[in-house]
């Protein structure tokens, strides 16, 4: 049975503490006029969350928790796959926040120990969604339901962006969040579709081309 409780707070977008500090690209949008309101924020998430990353962050989980696929090579195909740097060592900030929590409150098991292993030795580069979704496995959730923690958690750190960033207000930031449930969906959907390694793939251009633009800005808010 999944632990409700836990699982509300590693889904949190606040978890672990630091996460808010990245845009993952959402800022140089923003920057530049093409994010200014609650309709085109909607769409840059929804093509980040279902184009850019169901078929390869939610792939990777996938893959991991019906252990199709090792998580050593996971995490390598995930660390290629992204051609800004920025974006990789947010990812390893992340990874690396995250399994330091999970020992903070005792979440564990053998694959967790073996991934924090890997990123503390760096033999693995370290993944956001590959410490999410080992997270959710140990505090008992499914895959489907690590899939939609995981990418709910997406939408929440990307409208709490844009909330800081553009800004919007709280009923246009919570309307938005939840006209996504659908994007949440379509993630879900996509993710458990991916069948092997050679499936993990990212197609959100536009969304990659504003993360590897954002180092550029004259100003920031974010990290990345």
């Amino acid at each position: 049975m999944t632990d409700l409780c836990g699982l509300l707070q590693l889904a949190d977008g606040a978890f672990p503490a630091g996460s808010f500090g990245h845009s993952f690209g959402l800022e140089t949008a923003i920057a530049a006029g093409r994010v200014c309101d609650g309709s085109t924020l909607e769409a840059w998430i929804a093509s980040y969350v279902v184009d850019g990353c169901a078929t390869l962050d939610g792939g990777a989980i996938a893959l991991a928790l019906h252990e199709r696929v090792p998580v050593r090579a996971l995490d390598a195909r995930v660390a290629a796959a992204q051609p800004n740097e920025e974006i990789r060592r947010a990812n390893r900030h992340l990874a690396r926040a995250t399994l330091d929590t999970y020992d903070a409150i005792g979440i564990g098991g053998p694959d967790i120990a073996a991934y924090a292993g890997d990123v503390a030795a760096g033999i693995s580069a370290g993944t956001h969604a590959l410490a999410a979704g080992l997270g959710f496995r140990a505090i008992g959730a499914s895959v489907p339901e690590a899939l939609e923690a995981y990418a709910a958690m997406l939408v929440g750190g990307c409208v709490s962006v844009a909330a800081r960033g553009v800004p919007l207000g709280q009923r246009v930031a919570a309307r938005t969040r939840r006209r996504l449930a659908q994007a949440v969906h379509a993630f879900v959907d996509r993710a458990l579709a991916v069948r092997d390694l050679d499936e993990l793939r990212s197609s959100a251009i536009a969304c990659e081309i504003d993360g590897l633009r954002h180092r550029t800005l004259p100003a920031r808010l974010f990290a990345s």
